[in-house]
């Protein structure tokens, strides 16, 4: 059984097999609320086309995203080896379909099992590369390549052109001004690489995108295989 999402789809006969009984299919909502910082993380997602942002919260109210999870890997994994405790919030980007499974589930299986334990932390290391390039993105990146280097990431995980986004939303991940998403949308769309219409937006011209975009895309992508390709192993 194909289950369209990385870190189930890598895992052994025996590790699925252990982790089935637990597993159940959801559906959830752009916007919704999964996790807040400072709850006990009792599930975990593991998306299948839904795409989930994690978000730090200052104490003025202000957010900014420091990273995006899609089918390549899960949220509340390395919960299940440490502290169920959230530092952070954790939200639906895109609405759709995802696998659930209780964190307590994934802590017992992962107990009496090191293969998976080891997949875990593989996976975990995946979403830290993700983490750590964004906080460089952040810092030294115009809003404009960070803009184009979220709608490649979104694509990649929704693995579809038109991506369900409002520049609200945009605005709140990126950490700025919502005039200044439309400002930078409409120039993405005079020029061709994108087209918006309320709520969503379609991504015309994927090459020119990477163009405008920062290294940070590419580096995600490339660290992220890497690993991901050692875990599969010969």
């Amino acid at each position: 059984m194909a289950w369209d999402n990385h870190f189930l789809d890598s895992l052994s006969p025996a590790d699925i097999a252990a982790l089935r009984p637990h597993l159940s299919e959801v559906t959830v909502e752009r916007n919704q609320l999964l996790d807040e910082a400072g709850d006990a993380i009792t599930k975990a997602y593991l998306p299948i086309d839904a795409v989930l942002s994690v978000v730090m919260v200052m104490r003025s109210g202000a957010q900014v995203e420091s990273r995006t999870i899609g089918r390549e890997s899960g949220y509340g994994l390395l919960h299940a080896l440490g502290s169920p405790l959230s530092y952070e919030r954790m939200l639906v980007q895109v609405g759709g379909r995802a696998w659930t499974i209780p964190v307590e589930a994934l802590r017992a299986a992962a107990l009496g099992s090191p293969t998976l334990t080891q997949t875990i932390v593989q996976h975990a290391q995946a979403t830290i590369i993700q983490s750590a390039q964004s906080t460089a993105c952040n810092s030294l990146h115009s809003t404009e390549q960070r803009l184009c280097r979220w709608l490649l990431l979104t694509q990649d995980r929704v693995g579809s052109n038109l991506l369900p986004l409002t520049q609200e939303h945009l605005s709140i991940m990126l950490g700025v001004q919502r005039t200044t998403v439309t400002a930078i949308a409409s120039h993405l769309q005079e020029r061709g690489l994108i087209s918006y219409v309320r709520g969503k937006i379609s991504v015309r011209d994927r090459a020119a995108l990477e163009r405008c975009s920062c290294e940070c895309y590419e580096a995600v992508q490339r660290g992220v295989e890497a690993l991901l390709e050692r875990q599969a192993g010969p």
